[in-house]
């Protein structure tokens, strides 16, 4: 059994019964419950991706719009809002699907670039290993300890403020963020450019290396699929439809033929402005 994660298609009138609506297209796939066989595949799934920014963009000024679907709770009651900008899914034609990999291109070059120039202006930094080892020694915590343990100080968030409190460093996370929010780039998900360590992660590796880490192979990639029309499509397999009894009886065109990995993400930036795009992850 492993997780994987899904976007789920409905039509525009399942706005209002949406949980519901998923259910129903998810039924088929249920395992021991819904038509057996290839279509054992899932136990449960959640609504997610908001929270931890896996899902969804926000098209620029409809970050309000209640139509706009949101992370469900989890199995104990909890639950987190969603990241700016982020959500778990809503109408096509309130997502960005505008994140290319031409762009992400240019991004990583402009961070790497940045790294470099402010380098010219100020003072070569320590590493963040230096002032973790020096905070261990001033706390008695061995230095042969990787992470934090119940009942033992903890080295390294001071280490890290002062890390972060170097000229060079503080300077360029600052205006990296301001690089990241003015590009939007949280629609390349949330660890895009993210270089909490930029002496490591940015001035660690060549300008062609950073930026080839760094880009998006086509947008954000969306795979695996659970077509208007039933057909449920993992990257790589043949689509299988819940229309019919199994690949081998089924006698129709599928949504989603396998080919380039950008299929899936193709298909969904396809589909009307009205049609309900939803994020769930699954246990199989």
């Amino acid at each position: 059994m492993a997780g994987m994660r899904i976007v789920v298609c409905l039509p525009g009138s399942a706005a209002g019964r949406v949980d519901a609506a998923v259910a129903d297209a998810m039924a088929p796939f249920e395992r021991e419950k819904g038509l057996g066989g290839e279509f054992d595949i899932w136990d449960h799934y959640r609504m997610c991706g908001g929270a931890e920014g896996s899902g969804f963009a926000v098209l620029a000024g409809s970050e309000s719009d209640p139509r706009l679907l949101h992370d469900r709770p989890r199995y104990d009651g909890t639950s987190e809002p969603s990241l700016p900008g982020m959500c778990a899914g809503g109408p096509r034609g309130l997502l960005d699907f505008s994140a290319t990999c031409a762009e992400s291109v240019v991004l990583a070059g402009r961070a790497w670039d940045l790294w470099a120039e402010l380098s010219g202006r100020h003072p070569a930094p320590e590493s963040l290993e230096s002032f973790v080892e020096r905070s261990k020694a001033e706390m008695g915590v061995p230095p042969f300890l990787q992470f934090r343990m119940d009942g033992c100080p903890d080295p390294w968030t001071p280490a890290y403020e002062r890390y972060r409190a170097q000229p060079l460093v503080r300077t360029y996370l600052s205006a990296l963020d301001e690089l990241k929010s003015a590009a939007r780039s949280h629609r390349y998900g949330t660890h895009f450019l993210d270089c909490a360590d930029p002496l490591r992660t940015v001035g660690g590796h060549s300008r062609e290396d950073f930026i080839r880490y760094h880009s998006r192979i086509d947008g954000m990639g969306f795979e695996n699929v659970l077509t208007l029309e039933g057909w449920w499509y993992e990257y790589g397999e043949e689509g299988l439809h819940s229309a019919c009894g199994g690949r081998a009886a089924c006698p129709h065109t599928p949504d989603i033929t396998p080919g380039p990995l950008s299929a899936g993400q193709r298909y969904l930036e396809g589909v009307p402005d009205d049609a309900l795009l939803v994020y769930l992850r699954l246990h199989v």
